[in-house]
């Protein structure tokens, strides 16, 4: 596997008929962070969401490890989006744990005029899941169900 790229981003890449994210940063909430960006930017465009109001996001895992937290808070944040109606542009995540993470979101309500969708994301699964430590930084690797 080659190391990331940069200090901190996320990376899409096929997977079937699936979408997998890569993302990596300095440290476990930066992957996070880039994670739920890069599950974000495909949603809608993230240019056309205002970071008008904050909303908190909390996510735990009984399974007691990073990876099963980080697809416990992305499928938060799909849950969010579906039940809740809105869409974020911004996120910054507190040091997860092994069985939890919060996060303050910034966004606003969900306008089909302008936050056009681009491809609906059913749920972050375990398949072939992975975060660790990778180099000098932090990985992840979630397959997106589409």
């Amino acid at each position: 596997m080659a190391a990331p790229d940069g200090p901190a981003g996320f990376e899409l890449t096929e997977h079937t008929a699936d979408v997998g994210l890569r993302a990596w940063a300095p440290d476990p909430a930066g992957v996070f962070e880039q994670a739920a960006l890069g599950l974000l930017s495909l949603i809608c465009d993230p240019a056309s969401v205002a970071g008008s109001e904050s909303y908190t996001v909390v996510a735990e895992a009984p399974a007691g490890d990073l990876a099963a937290v980080l697809v416990a808070f992305l499928n938060e944040l799909l849950y969010r989006i579906e039940t809740d109606a809105i869409i974020f542009a911004g996120i910054a995540v507190g040091e997860p744990t092994d069985s939890a993470v919060s996060a303050r979101a910034t966004g606003e309500p969900l306008d089909a005029a302008r936050h056009r969708p681009r491809l609906g994301v059913k749920a972050a699964t375990y398949h072939r899941l992975f975060f660790g430590r990778l180099g000098s930084g932090w990985e992840a690797r979630v397959v997106l169900d589409v």
